[in-house]
């Protein structure tokens, strides 16, 4: 009878340990317990040949990664927030020059990122002779490719510096954005 009660112990402590190690229990319990980050994401603008480049976002996230054993292990995105609570910004991107805006100030859950993701509605551009064009948005969305960490109680501060591609408005009237990110942490 002991030998019995032993083995089912034994066996109910395998099935456990073996739980929390596959990790299907401690993510929640993480989430709960642990403190949170702070990401502050900033939009700035380098120079290019038009009066204003409108550009209007409603969304933004960031992909956290974790890893098991150095390796990926699941992917999550995570909404971040607006400046101001706002559903969309909009912004004249040129507006920006040698200027940042918050674009949001976010606590998230600490970890390692791999990725920015800006939904991009719509755009327009206003020429240096005046004359405005409608722009193509050609995806929904822009993917930064960045890999920045967020910890507990810290701020990790990422500056967007958002350019112009003015050959492909003037010749196509298409949106295609160079995005250049640098993370300050800390």
């Amino acid at each position: 009878m002991l030998a019995r009660t032993l083995a089912i112990v034994i066996a109910i402590l395998v099935l456990v340990t073996g739980l929390v190690v596959a990790d299907v229990f401690l993510p929640s319990i993480r989430n709960v317990l642990s403190e949170k980050g702070t990401l502050v994401v900033k939009l700035t603008d380098s120079p290019v040949e038009l009066k204003h480049l409108n550009v209007t976002m409603s969304g933004l996230s960031a992909l956290r990664v974790e890893y098991v054993f150095g390796l990926p292990r699941r992917e999550a995105w995570e909404d971040l927030w607006f400046a101001d609570g706002v559903s969309e910004v909009y912004v004249d991107i040129l507006e920006l020059r040698n200027v940042t805006k918050d674009l949001s100030v976010t606590r998230i859950p600490p970890g390692k990122y791999t990725k920015l993701r800006i939904a991009i509605t719509k755009a327009n551009a206003t020429l240096a002779d005046g004359e405005t064009l409608d722009l193509v948005v050609p995806s929904t969305r822009i993917d930064v490719i960045i890999d920045f960490e967020v910890k507990a109680g810290e701020t990790t501060t990422i500056f967007l510096d958002m350019q112009a591609d003015w050959a492909a408005i003037s010749q196509t009237g298409r949106l295609r954005p160079v995005l250049n990110a640098t993370v300050m942490a800390g």
